[in-house]
Parts: structure tokens; sequence; C-alpha cells
């Protein structure tokens, strides 16, 4: 080393070899696919949260504006226009002034409140509404909303919300087979 020049034969050389980089590759693989079925029911499992906090919020706002407006309200799922009250308690669901279900005007319409996607909700009652009176007392006996994931191949346990005649949704605690 005395011109200034380094000797590269004496340094090791970098990179890794074809079989480092594959056994690399493999390891990553598996790990990936070990996780991946973790990762779906998180989104899963989110995604039935999230659709109990649109219901509870939904059921508190329906029935906090009947008693703060001291009038009759409904709460419905809406059909794809917003004009009427369907049957699908997975989509959009609409308050409503008054007890219109059917040719509900634009000014009657106090909220919608925009489906969840990936997750699906059954009413135990089969009914399309749920009536508040001025009191927020609904009409009608207690029921049940069961909501699943819609995918639910990893995540098949569920949660069940009650509706009681006060017209408060509570989460039992005990979780539903999807």
């Amino acid at each position: 080393m005395s011109n200034g020049r380094i000797n590269t034969h004496t340094l090791p050389e970098g990179g890794f070899t074809l079989l480092e980089l594959l056994i690399t590759l493999m390891l990553v693989g598996i790990i990936a696919a070990w996780g991946l079925p973790n990762f779906q029911a998180l989104g899963e499992r989110t995604a039935q949260t999230s659709e109990v906090n649109r219901l509870q919020s939904t059921f508190s706002l329906a029935r906090n504006t009947a008693i703060s407006q001291r009038r009759q309200i409904t709460l419905c799922p809406a059909d794809e226009e917003h004009r009427a009250c369907a049957s699908e308690w997975s989509g959009a669901l609409m308050i409503v002034k008054g007890d219109q279900t059917d040719n509900v005007k634009a000014d009657d319409i106090l909220r919608i409140m925009p489906a969840e996607q990936g997750t699906q909700v059954t009413y135990s009652r089969g009914w399309s509404r749920i009536r508040y009176s001025p009191l927020g007392y609904r009409s009608g006996y207690n029921g049940s909303f069961n909501v699943c994931s819609g995918n639910s191949r990893h995540a098949s346990q569920g949660k069940k919300l009650v509706l009681s005649q006060l017209g408060r949704l509570r989460i039992d605690e005990a979780p539903i087979d999807c």
C-alpha cells in the first residue's frame, strides 16, 4: 500500500448468493401467508364494529330527535332514490319526520346514514321501519339486529344488538354465529 492503491484481493466480496436470496424470499412468503388470514379477520372485525357504531348512533339520533322536537320520528332502511322505506337494513338508513314510509319528500328527511360496506344486518322482527313517539318510546315489541361480516369465511362470529321498547339499542355480550 505504499503507492496509494488498495489491494482488492484482501477485501471480502459483498452481496448475497442466489441460495440466500431464495431462502429469504421463501421465509417472507411463509410469513405473509400466515399473516394474511389474520389481517383479513381484523378487517372484518373492524367492519362489524363500524356497523354497530353506525346503528347505535343512528338509533340514538332518531330517539333524541323525537324527544327534542316532540314529534313522531321514523327510522327505516332507504330505497335507492331515498323516497321510501325498504326492507334491507344493511343499506343506507333514513330518519324521517312523522310516520311516512312511502313517497317521502326531501323536506321530511332529517338524515341519511350511508351504508357500511362488507356487513350484513338483519332485523329479527322483519319490519321495515322503527317509529319513535315524542317521548322517545318506540312502537312495537323488543327486537334484535344481527350484524355479520359480509365475507364470514374467517370471522364466523357476529354481534347482536337488542332494541328495547324504550327505544335504546344495546350490544348483547354473547357473540352470534353468522
